[in-house]
């Protein structure tokens, strides 16, 4: 049984740097043409400094870090996450939605990403955004069939990674 909870810092700090890691291993597999990009982005041996970040940005009331648990080992084994931002008032991003390979295919990233949706407007967001690879049509998929259109680059964060992203949005 996986169970989803916010993030308590300073305790759930190694999972996260596991789900973080398994999240940068993931995209340099998917796209491994990629990978200069991927870790000039997300420097796997930074993970102790963007763990800092996530702990700033992505609580509440703007935010949330969520975790999925999977409670049916004798010790409770981190198996996704997911996290919510305040990107302008009124408008959340989901980012970096990760799901350990062992867990694919169970309907996670779905429950996360409806989780974090129904957080965004119980903490009145109206519009919800996220962007993800173009490589990754199981997140694609995911994203349209949960209701998000595409639509143009709502930032500029990344412009090492601009040529494979695809921008989503939808309403609250």
């Amino acid at each position: 049984m996986i169970t989803l909870t916010s993030a308590r810092f300073p305790k759930d700090r190694p999972a996260l740097a596991q789900l973080f890691l398994g999240y940068i291993d993931a995209l340099c597999t998917a796209m491994p043409d990629d990978r200069a990009a991927i870790t000039a982005k997300y420097n796997p041996d930074t993970v102790e400094d963007w763990l800092d970040t996530f702990e700033k940005i992505h609580q509440a009331p703007s935010g949330n870090l969520l975790i999925g648990w999977d409670n049916t080992t004798p010790a409770a084994t981190p198996a996704a996450c997911g996290m919510l931002r305040e990107f302008d008032p009124g408008i959340a991003e989901i980012q970096r939605l990760y799901v350990c390979p062992k867990y694919r295919g169970t309907g996670l990233a779905r429950q996360i990403s409806l989780a974090l949706m129904d957080g965004a407007r119980a903490s009145g967001f109206h519009t919800i955004r996220l962007d993800t690879a173009r490589h990754l049509t199981g997140a694609i998929k995911l994203y349209q069939s949960l209701g998000f259109a595409t639509r143009s680059p709502y930032h500029n964060l990344t412009p090492q990674m601009d040529h494979f992203i695809v921008y989503f949005e939808r309403p609250l």
